[in-house]
């Protein structure tokens, strides 16, 4: 079993042909590596100073590439430990002779995100930083990696941090009193810890609740446009994406599954799911089919938009309303409003609407704003932009948790509870939060975290 001590490699570009392929070895023994398969290199390397030599294969003395080498001794490094970079032409054999001639000199292999492992067990990145690693390569858009960047950039870790010392604090006055319980000038009352505690605990759930819309700027938002038939969904996409993806036809039952479509809407990347039209009995075979079959797609969906016929809402309409209750975000449109009922006062059983034409293109802004609002997501500018959110579920969660200790240390400390049990849920608040920046979790956890990333990573 290999140890996180060990030296290994990996290649740190994209697959595929490049002009650039570059390997990366890290470890203890990242310069002798470096050494039995470029030369010339002087006796005496200096740190981060690029070398222009030619690479060999270690094992069987032949030439293979042209390259460019240099070395980053720990701890100045992306890892910590000492690093060895070899940059030659790109291109997939050429860049796994490279690889394998870093093998062949004693590195073994790296894992996927292995080198951000690292760096964050050698402390140079908290855990909250190389997850925001792994979010920045993935980003599909720039506001979800302006997102990253700023998590990158520890600005969640020290939000978190700053949470901990509120408690360590309120700890110390509560641990001091259980000390020195007969000093009255230890003043652990229940008013300073109860106000600290409710502080601690606000902050903490208010920055789980960003998870949605942060999520939702990772990994986009799932909007499902459902309806009777013919009342203009398939015209409502195409409008939406800017050209024709489902075909428009007069009869009903045009769709007869569901239709997809990406796009992004300030800065969020969106897939629209055109579902075929809602029925009733009178659909069988093929047609009740493919209802079915959007439907299920529609019950995944982040965010549903009920599409209705501006002049004609009917019973019917209300039921698809009510069927769509268990999403997470509901929006009514009522289309067709260039041929009337635009005016008409909204459904007493929707809680508003979007008036719409797809012919005019009458209300399709306002449609985006309410379905990224449904989805969570603010507007991408402005003061939004400067709040630090999260993008995790493990981050949510320990948030959640540490809100809950907070809020039990708080309640305890304003019904004088024993101040033992106010420590106790300080602690377990604490522990909580240190888990976000990476205190206290286990190898298992950790292994999770890190299996996510790319391998070069």
């Amino acid at each position: 079993m290999r140890r996180d001590s060990d030296t290994v490699a990996a290649v740190a570009t994209g697959a595929g042909s490049g002009g650039v392929g570059i390997v990366r070895v890290s470890g203890p023994l990242a310069e002798a590596v470096l050494r039995r398969i470029v030369r010339p290199l002087p006796a005496a390397l200096e740190e981060r100073r690029v070398y222009v030599g030619r690479a060999y294969d270690p094992s069987t003395g032949a030439a293979l590439d042209q390259v460019m080498a240099f070395l980053m001794r720990s701890p100045r490094s992306y890892t910590g430990e000492d690093v060895a970079e070899l940059q030659g032409h790109g291109g997939v054999a050429n860049v796994a002779a490279l690889l394998e001639a870093t093998r062949r000199a004693g590195a073994g292999l790296a894992g996927p995100g292995e080198f951000t492992r690292r760096a964050f067990l050698n402390g140079r990145l908290d855990l909250s930083q190389a997850e925001a690693v792994a979010d920045v390569i993935a980003a599909r858009s720039e506001r979800a990696l302006r997102q990253a960047q700023k998590q990158l950039r520890g600005e969640l870790g020290e939000g978190v941090r700053g949470l901990r010392a509120r408690l360590v604090e309120a700890l110390a006055e509560v641990e001091a009193e259980l000390d020195f319980p007969e000093d009255e000038d230890v003043g652990a009352t229940a008013a300073t810890v109860g106000v600290a505690a409710t502080d601690v605990g606000a902050r903490a759930r208010a920055l789980a609740g960003t998870y949605r819309g942060g999520r939702a700027v990772r990994e986009g938002l799932e909007v499902a446009l459902v309806g009777r038939p013919n009342v203009g969904k398939s015209s409502l996409l195409n409008a939406l994406v800017g050209e024709e993806r489902a075909v428009v036809d007069a009869a009903p039952h045009t769709t007869r599954d569901y239709v997809e479509a990406q796009v992004v809407w300030d800065g969020v990347p969106v897939t629209l799911i055109d579902t075929a039209g809602a029925g009733g009995a009178e659909l069988e075979g093929v047609q009740a089919r493919g209802a079915a079959l959007g439907q299920r797609r529609a019950a995944g969906a982040d965010v549903v938009v009920v599409v209705v016929e501006a002049g004609a809402v009917s019973e019917r309409d209300a039921a698809v309303w009510r069927a769509a209750g268990a999403a997470a975000g509901r929006v009514l449109v009522r289309s067709k409003c260039d041929l009337g009922g635009g005016d008409a006062p909204r459904p007493v059983w929707a809680a508003g609407q979007v008036v719409t034409s797809a012919v005019t293109g009458a209300g399709l802004a306002d449609l985006r704003c309410e379905v990224l609002a449904a989805g969570g997501v603010g507007l991408g500018n402005g003061e939004a932009e400067e709040l630090v959110v999260v993008a995790s579920a493990r981050q949510r969660d320990a948030l959640l948790e540490a809100a809950a200790a907070a809020e039990a240390a708080s309640a305890a400390a304003r019904d004088g509870v024993p101040g033992e049990v106010v420590a106790l849920e300080l602690r377990r608040a604490g522990r909580a939060l240190g888990t976000i920046t990476g205190e206290g979790l286990t190898e298992d956890v950790l292994a999770a975290i890190f299996s996510r990333f790319c391998v070069g990573k």
